[in-house]
């Protein structure tokens, strides 16, 4: 029978339709067709002066900025959806509230290698891109302007990618988005009634009963999340309570990395590549809030980050879009056995 499950987190229920219980193989696979052409890609070394001018990189020791000899290369997005030129401001008209288009929306060039993607990488080149991540939050967030940094990888046309050569990208933000509010609510929520952290007390949970985890190491655990809203989506987080990502160690980077690479490396192993988002949540930066000027007390106590992968098999449509409930035809349990069941070389 289906099934009704509570996402805490971020207050959205989810069903789990068992009845329509989808395995590996009832997947569709017109996302393995995914075409390219290398002879007209901007991102291949040599091709520099065909993007703006690079913000950041890792570089082979010796090689100039704008040059090949990159690892990982930060640019500007050549049609951004924020320009740091843009004016910052907030005004009404009449009931309608609106601001500048301030903010930052940068591209961060994964791999030199056109034909490799992150399930292809070591865990070594995972470590590089969280830490041109963390770089560039640090850098960002120097700007008071600067409310939240979100950072995801569109993988697979399916997921909103636009150009196959591997990337991610960072949109900095002039306001805190909703979804990082409504999870900062929850948490200070449940730590009012329970006095601990609620990603905690879930993670807890999940490594004692283990029929949702998929791998852990040292530092972090991988699982599906109970009220999983996407077929095998997967849920990447320190064990330990920490709650901004940028504070992160390089020590910790490396088991966030081999977390990681085990994930993708299953999901690819189980599906030929699918299509998939993978997001990072964090708590953001202190700020003023003059509508709510205890917004951030606690937040070190009651925020967790972590890393999610959101595969992108099942189409939300209209009921989705209509209720914000999800149908998700493979239970967690389910999908987290054939994770854990598909061997992986080692990275």
């Amino acid at each position: 029978m289906p099934e009704l499950r509570y996402n805490r987190l971020n207050d959205l229920w989810v069903i789990i339709s068992k009845e329509r219980a989808k395995r590996p193989h009832d997947y569709p696979v017109e996302w393995r067709k995914e075409v390219d052409n290398i002879e007209k890609c901007p991102f291949e070394p040599g091709r520099e002066s065909m993007t703006p001018p690079e913000i950041f990189a890792v570089r082979e020791e010796g090689t100039q900025p704008n040059t090949p000899g990159w690892k990982v290369r930060v640019i500007p997005n050549k049609y951004p959806a924020l320009r740091p030129d843009e004016p910052f401001y907030r005004e009404s008209e009449d009931i309608h509230d609106k601001m500048g288009g301030f903010g930052y929306h940068e591209v961060i060039i994964d791999t030199p290698d056109h034909y490799r993607h992150i399930h292809d990488f070591t865990v070594g080149e995972i470590f590089l891109i969280f830490s041109v991540y963390r770089e560039r939050m640090r850098k960002l967030y120097q700007n008071k302007n600067i409310y939240y940094v979100q950072i995801f990888k569109n993988h697979g046309r399916e997921a909103g990618k636009s150009l196959y050569h591997s990337h991610s990208q960072l949109v900095a933000l002039p306001r805190i988005p909703k979804r990082i509010n409504t999870q900062i609510k929850q948490c200070r929520e449940y730590y009012r009634e329970k006095e601990r952290c609620l990603l905690c007390d879930e993670i807890r949970y999940e490594i004692k009963e283990q029929i949702r985890i998929v791998y852990e190491n040292k530092s972090f655990v991988v699982y599906t999340p109970f009220a999983s809203a996407f077929p095998f989506e997967m849920k990447i987080i320190p064990k330990e309570h920490s709650s901004d990502f940028v504070q992160s160690s390089d020590e910790c980077l490396t088991e966030l990395a081999e977390a990681v690479f085990v994930a993708v490396r299953k999901l690819d192993r189980l599906f030929e590549n699918p299509p998939f988002n993978m997001i990072l949540h964090t708590s953001p930066p202190v700020r003023d809030i003059p509508s709510d000027p205890n917004y951030f007390y606690g937040i070190e106590k009651i925020f967790h980050w972590y890393v999610e992968i959101l595969p992108r098999m099942a189409i939300h449509a209209g009921f989705e879009l209509g209720t914000e409930f999800f149908i998700n035809p493979t239970p967690p349990e389910e999908a987290a056995k054939y994770l854990r069941e598909k061997k992986i070389e080692e990275g």
